[in-house]
């Protein structure tokens, strides 16, 4: 059983390095990225996160504050994709139209 032990143990702490350095670089992606929401997003999980640290937040708290920034975040996502969809419409499309329906009845004959 011993031996179980220290596998399920060596795999726990494994498991919290990986998470620890994984957290890490997402943090430090986000403070170098150009997007604003995503660099105020890491900036505020490092603080809450101190915070936490810290004893001035409890878990709940914590994870009402993440659920909030969660859902902010979802809305940005819907939002960018709408915006780059009628960016698509409004130019891409645009074009191909204005040559198939004014352009090419004119131009080449």
């Amino acid at each position: 059983m011993s031996d179980i032990d220290d596998v399920i143990d060596s795999i726990k702490d494994e498991a919290v390095v990986l998470i620890k350095e994984q957290l890490k670089d997402l943090l430090l992606s986000a403070a170098e990225e150009t997007d604003a929401v995503i660099r105020q997003t890491g900036e505020k999980i490092t603080y809450w996160l101190l915070l936490r640290a810290r004893g001035e937040l409890n878990d709940s708290e914590l994870e009402a504050l993440l659920y909030a920034r969660d859902q902010l975040l979802r809305q940005y996502k819907n939002t960018l994709q709408i915006e780059a969809s009628a960016r698509v419409e409004k130019i891409a499309i645009a074009l191909v139209n204005i040559v198939l329906d004014k352009l090419l009845g004119l131009v080449f004959h």
